[in-house]
């Protein structure tokens, strides 16, 4: 399954538009945003899924991302991906709505330099092919 996310930038990145396309759970992911802190992003993640109803489920992800430069909002190459998602299906097709969080954990590990991270709200649609 193919999936097309995109979505407003919040907090640091409310300037910004998202666009992210991913496989399913354990996938690699492609992102691009606009604004003054314009990035790309290619990383790999791994998931876990919590079945909520027959056919919604909760998702959260997290992986690994290296970005096309460095920014006012991310300091480092290799970032942190974070996901959390509630989707429900419909049909073949999955919709979701998410919070995808980019950062290289600065606060967690005590790293000096830039990272406010960046902030989206998606929603996206999962294509079966």
């Amino acid at each position: 399954m193919l999936f097309v996310e995109g979505g407003p930038g919040f907090i640091f990145s409310n300037d910004a538009t998202a666009l992210i396309v991913r496989g399913r759970i354990d996938c690699s992911d492609y992102a691009t945003w606009n604004g003054k802190n314009a990035n790309e992003a290619f990383g790999l993640s791994r998931g876990v899924q919590w079945q909520t109803t027959e056919h919604g489920a909760v998702i959260l992800s997290e992986g690994l991302s290296h970005i096309d430069r460095t920014t006012s909002n991310l300091g480092q190459p290799f970032e942190f991906f974070g996901r959390l998602a509630y989707e429900q299906q419909v049909g073949a097709t999955i919709v979701s709505l998410g919070w995808i969080h980019i950062s290289d954990a600065k606060f967690l590990f005590g790293w000096s330099g830039n990272n406010n991270g960046e902030n989206f709200l998606t929603l996206s649609l999962g294509i079966p092919f």
